[in-house]
């Protein structure tokens, strides 16, 4: 019935039930809990010992107020340690699928939520205002770090599904008063809308903006493209969401002439990485325990712990998310060495070669690079180990067989000359229903991959 009232209402009325929505999330978000977690963090001067203090705290929390969790007494029924931490099972997301209720530790004030299922299953889980303050604290507490401040003029894109099926207007966004947030469609970001979109950021001035990288990448683009001066400079841009590649990062950097912030969680509550204002990736141990199960080279799968979901708590968590590190980490590894070079994002993320072994993100988009501006939008797909998928959103007057030339030669630089290609020209890349953009999707299955 809400929907309804507000598919049917002018925008301006949107606006309004944006707004009263906003208002609700505020007195969620900024409690008592959130104030506690804010003076903790910008106090706090030793993140490491912060962690082990943490972990403790986390583990006797949730044996003594989970079914589930009260079992692992049995294995260890101290205060638990990072080095004794792998003594404990781990768990997936078919543990919360077939054990929610066993796992969940509270039974008041539940907020249930759900993952937007971009490896093929969504999962439902619990969370409580405590956890979601708590996060929410963390998370201001990195933009404050680069000058962004609570309050301040943001603009936001994401899934949320603000634009309703029948209008007809080009107004592909909604303003959030109490918040001072402009929300921009993730659906409509592409084509001819996009000058509309840029008119709106130029008119809003936002002094940050965030959300779906490759959406901001599609704005930095119409920008660059079409050299564009913008009436404003954002303090900084935190995308989210989706992999951030090098190319991406510099076109953003050039449009907006700010810094870009790369920064990594997760729906369900995976410990943070972030970047720090010298432009390096680094865990932040304040949110949760990292343990790297090495994949190949320094490409290693995540196993995580995450302190802000004390309600459906992830403890040693196969989140299905991998990074890359500066260096091999030694056998028996502190969290201090773990040195992140890049974040690859979901283990289908990446590619694979019969001749080279994993081809990541940063490879194909360099791959793409070559082909300078003929390529508007691109997505690797694989199905079989010798054989790579390319839908292309190109140009008008493109010299397609020059261009696959072009990415032909690329790509077995990279993969060897054992592989096919097949190129699809299509007019868009397809979204999840999360509205995601996907540069990489690989069907192969764990048993290949690993």
């Amino acid at each position: 019935m809400i929907q309804k009232i507000y598919d049917n209402s002018p925008v301006f009325l949107q606006n309004v039930m944006i707004s009263i929505k906003g208002l609700q999330i505020i007195r969620q978000r900024y409690n008592k809990y959130y104030k506690e977690e804010m003076e903790l963090l910008t106090s706090n001067i030793d993140p490491f010992k912060l962690q082990e203090d943490r972990l403790k705290l986390f583990y006797d929390y949730i044996t003594n107020h989970s079914e589930y969790f009260s079992r692992m007494k049995n294995i260890i029924n101290e205060k638990l340690t990072i080095s004794d931490i792998n003594k404990l099972p781990l768990m997936n997301k078919e543990t919360i699928r077939n054990h929610l209720d066993e796992i969940v530790t509270r039974d008041r004030e539940l907020i249930e939520m759900g993952t937007g299922g971009s490896t093929g299953k969504s999962m439902k889980y619990y969370t409580h205002p405590y956890d979601i303050s708590r996060k929410i604290a963390y998370l201001d507490f990195f933009k404050l770090k680069h000058g962004v401040k609570l309050g301040m003029k943001r603009a936001s894109v994401g899934g949320r599904s603000i634009v309703p099926m029948n209008q007809k207007s080009n107004v592909f966004w909604r303003y959030n008063y109490f918040l001072k947030q402009l929300y921009f469609s993730a659906y409509h970001a592409d084509g001819n809308n996009l000058k509309y979109y840029i008119e709106k950021l130029n008119e809003f001035k936002p002094l940050s903006i965030d959300g779906y990288t490759t959406v901001i990448h599609r704005w930095a683009q119409y920008i660059n493209n079409n050299n564009i001066e913008l009436t404003f400079k954002p303090i900084a841009i935190f995308p989210t969401a989706e992999a951030l590649t090098p190319e991406m990062k510099n076109d953003i950097e050039k449009a907006f002439k700010c810094p870009v912030r790369n920064q990594y969680a997760s729906s369900e509550g995976a410990p943070f990485i972030t970047e720090n204002i010298n432009g390096e990736l680094e865990i932040n141990p304040e949110t949760g325990v990292f343990e790297c199960r090495k994949i190949e080279g320094n490409i290693y799968e995540l196993v995580v712990t995450g302190f802000y979901t004390t309600t459906t708590p992830l403890l040693r968590y196969e989140i299905g998310d991998s990074v890359e590190l500066n260096q091999e980490l030694p056998e028996k590894y502190s969290q201090k060495d773990i040195k992140i070079k890049r974040i690859i994002g979901r283990n289908n993320d990446f590619l694979m070669s019969n001749e080279r072994g994993i081809i990541t993100n940063v490879n194909l988009s360099t791959a793409i690079k070559a082909a300078g501006n003929s390529v508007i939008a691109s997505q690797f797909i694989q199905n079989e180990i010798n054989e790579v998928i390319l839908n292309l959103v190109v140009k008008e007057n493109v010299d397609r067989k020059r261009l696959e030339k072009i990415l032909v030669e690329q790509l077995n630089i990279r993969f060897g000359h054992t592989t096919l290609y097949k190129f699809n020209y299509v007019d868009r890349i397809d979204v999840t229903k999360g509205g995601k953009t996907r540069f990489t999707i690989n069907n192969l299955g764990n048993e290949v991959v690993k």
